[in-house]
């Protein structure tokens, strides 16, 4: 009696689902799934990292608030010595998109990234991270390295997700900053 019933069980489980042996449809190669969410903060850095790394602009816009109602949105401030903070008065999503795709377009390599963050409490549903940069940029034959401070204003979003509201770049005179790279991209 058990035995019939351990057959009809299975019977019953594997008419109930359906077509459980065919395989998936693939994923996109080029990345452009809905996929990229960061559920920390820890998790937000290194989607920053690897969006920058591979030039991936799917990953890259993943990072920024972007309501769809237009409510609330993600703002770039420029407070780097080397540039004029004012081209970047209505930098948005949009323009990091044509940053994103013009560095991928110049074949710009962004390598040696090193990223310091100070303490931050990610119990809150926003906290400012205060990150050190550091990285070396290779286009053609130069190579340089930008250096100086991020400070990201970053929220939570349905208690779920991270994104970056605010991005501020700091950088001292004497250093090559990450608005340097932005600039050309500005106008």
């Amino acid at each position: 009696m058990a035995r019939f019933l351990l057959l009809i069980t299975i019977a019953v489980t594997l008419l109930s689902c359906s077509d459980i042996f065919s395989t998936r449809d693939p994923e996109d190669p080029q990345g452009n799934a809905d996929n990229y969410f960061s559920e920390s903060v820890p998790e937000l850095e290194a989607n920053f990292k690897t969006a920058l790394l591979g030039l991936d602009q799917y990953l890259y816009e993943s990072l920024f608030l972007n309501s769809p109602d237009g409510d609330v949105s993600y703002k770039y401030i420029s407070l780097a010595s080397d540039v004029e903070q004012s081209i970047f008065y209505d930098w948005g999503i949009e323009n990091e998109k044509i940053f994103i795709n013009g560095l991928k377009e110049t074949e710009t390599i962004l390598s040696e990234i090193d990223l310091k963050t100070g303490p931050y409490d990610e119990t809150a549903d926003s906290l400012y991270l205060d990150i050190e940069y550091s990285m070396k940029i290779s286009v053609l034959q130069d190579e340089f390295y930008v250096k100086g401070n991020f400070n990201f204003f970053i929220i939570k979003t349905d208690g779920l997700f991270w994104y970056i509201k605010t991005w501020t770049d700091i950088s001292s005179q004497g250093n090559v900053s990450f608005s340097k790279l932005k600039e050309p991209y500005a106008y």
